[in-house]
């Protein structure tokens, strides 16, 4: 047998195997890149006034309408009303007026509702909401009684 000639019987296991090796790499990249992009729960929020103006008690109530546009659970932290100067009127839960932390399933929707205090209805300016990746959506007070998104 000539040395000059070349088998490549000999080297097509390597080959074979080098392939599937590369091809594991690209699907375990592939993968990781899929998964990191999916992560990310994709969250809504509509709000609603109901301004009240019979009675004892005429304090605007604040509808909250959280919807997961995802696959994945994810959960609302925090709720804070902010002023205009952008200071914070409400801590977390606006005054513990919404019990946190709120879950939402995968493509599902909860509503919630709270009253504002009196002396906050005219310094308050928008809502800000949190949820457990720390995205931060602003909704910004709508001036009647239909639903608005948030931004």
């Amino acid at each position: 047998m000539n040395k000059a000639t070349f088998n490549y019987s000999e080297c097509l296991p390597i080959i074979i195997s080098l392939a599937a090796l590369a091809i594991s790499f690209l699907s375990l990249f592939w993968n990781v890149v899929v998964e990191r992009k999916r992560s990310k729960a994709k969250l809504g929020v509509w709000q609603r006034n109901h301004f009240y103006t019979g009675g004892e008690d005429k304090r605007t109530e604040i509808e909250l309408l959280f919807r997961n546009l995802s696959h994945r659970p994810t959960a609302i932290i925090d709720i804070y009303i902010r002023e205009k100067e952008g200071g914070i009127l409400g801590g977390s839960g606006y005054n513990d007026n919404i019990k946190l932390p709120i879950q939402l399933e995968p493509w599902g929707v909860i509503q919630k509702s709270f009253r504002i205090e009196k002396n906050d209805e005219t310094r308050m300016a928008n809502i800000l909401v949190k949820d457990i990746e720390d995205n931060e959506i602003v909704v910004i007070r709508g001036s009647d009684q239909k639903w608005v998104k948030a931004k």
